[in-house]
């Protein structure tokens, strides 16, 4: 095994990876059917510089295959310490993924220790485009929220009209302010009233996840996407080292007899039950450390309703709403769509104790669409249901 120790990389016209990491970059060309990345100078032929942290000893493997590179995450069986991410969904180990002229690869999460992987073919006529949107901050008032005429709008549910503001001070400085009911977070903290940003800080409003970098606010991540990661999750005598992947957009069904831990898996990676040992991540964060950040954006329905059954099925709805929602809100419209969406509309003046169990779990589904959740959780969904 060659190792090429950090250096830039005389370029042909080979395949070649740029790294970049806090504005250090480095260039490696792939020329091996097999190449591994890391920071271990005695197993990785592409190494990186000690300090970049984020990267593990072993980090990342390239296979060509074809006439494509395939990337995996870790050694190509245990994964990395910090992952690899491509808009946020984590590549496993085992699936990989292929790699394409301009495609980026995130190392790690963290926008202060993250490394940017950008994989160029140069044989290759089609170039991956950026999806991301920016817009520049200097020398105007920014708004951000729901408002169509909002400087950057931010279409969700949790999202208030005028959620929050950016605006330059005296000194050049760049202050955000929260307006919301839901709040705004920068690097995984709440803002109370007002924060200065900082050159690569992580801003999440609701679903959204924007960057400040170099006088601009970039849009990382729309929150469409969720992808979970349980890693060797134990609860004495009920979980026993239970790992899995979820990825965004997947149905999966958790099958076993009564007393199985069905329900205590689903409330683990939840966030709701503890663990002796292992941890479960959304899209790389730790959900436990990260819980407030994310729980607006998961929706649970239990195995047993706890819908009033003394209200009607539209009152069930809009209060629910109110409660979970900006109180600038349409309120009537949002349970309009939301009747519809259960088929429930020729029912909404039905009192839920009238209801059958099937009609009573569409309303439990209901308060939780309230929210547009991204990641679904629902116990024991056909009981009660109608065939």
């Amino acid at each position: 095994m060659t190792n090429n120790i950090g250096q830039p990389t005389a370029l042909s016209d080979r395949p070649y990876l740029v790294l970049n990491s806090q504005s250090q970059v480095l260039q490696f060309e792939l020329k091996q059917q097999q190449h591994v990345l890391g920071r271990d100078r005695t197993r990785a032929d592409l190494i990186v510089p000690e300090p970049w942290r984020a990267v593990s000893g072993i980090h990342a493997v390239f296979r060509q295959i074809g006439d494509n590179y395939w990337i995996y995450d870790g050694d190509g069986q245990k994964p990395s310490t910090n992952g690899l991410f491509v808009d946020r969904t984590r590549i496993t180990p085992n699936d990989g993924y292929c790699l394409k002229n301009g495609a980026e690869i995130k190392i790690g999460l963290d926008p202060k220790n993250q490394v940017l992987l950008t994989y160029f073919n140069p044989k290759a006529n089609q170039v991956v485009l950026s999806s991301k949107q920016s817009i520049p901050l200097k020398n105007r008032s920014v708004l951000l929220g729901r408002d169509p005429n909002a400087s950057l709008q931010l279409d969700s549910p949790l999202v208030s009209r005028r959620h929050a503001t950016i605006d330059q001070d005296s000194r050049g400085n760049y202050i955000l302010r929260d307006y919301s009911v839901n709040g705004v977070f920068v690097n995984g903290q709440r803002v109370t009233n007002s924060v200065q940003l900082s050159e690569g800080d992580a801003i999440r409003i609701g679903p959204f996840t924007l960057i400040y970098r170099s006088g601009e606010l970039e849009m990382q991540d729309s929150g469409h996407q969720i992808r979970l990661d349980a890693d060797c999750l134990v609860i004495p005598k009920r979980l026993e080292g239970i790992k899995l992947a979820i990825e965004p957009g997947q149905f999966v069904a958790l099958v076993g007899g009564s007393g199985a831990g069905k329900s205590t898996l689903m409330r683990t990676l939840l966030g709701i039950e503890k663990t002796t040992e292992g941890v479960v991540y959304l899209n790389g964060d730790n959900l436990r450390k990260n819980f407030n950040i994310y729980r607006n954006q998961i929706g649970y329905v239990p195995q047993d309703d706890i819908i009033h059954a003394d209200l009607q099925v539209e009152e069930v709805l809009t209060y629910a709403a109110k409660l979970r929602l900006p109180p600038d809100t349409d309120v009537k419209q949002v349970v309009t769509k939301t009747l519809e969406d259960i088929e429930m509309t020729h029912r909404r003046n039905a009192l839920v104790k009238e209801l059958s169990g099937g009609q009573r779990k569409r309303v439990s589904i209901g308060v939780e669409l309230l929210a547009d959740p991204k990641l679904f959780f629902l116990d024991e969904p056909t009981s009660g249901l109608d065939p």
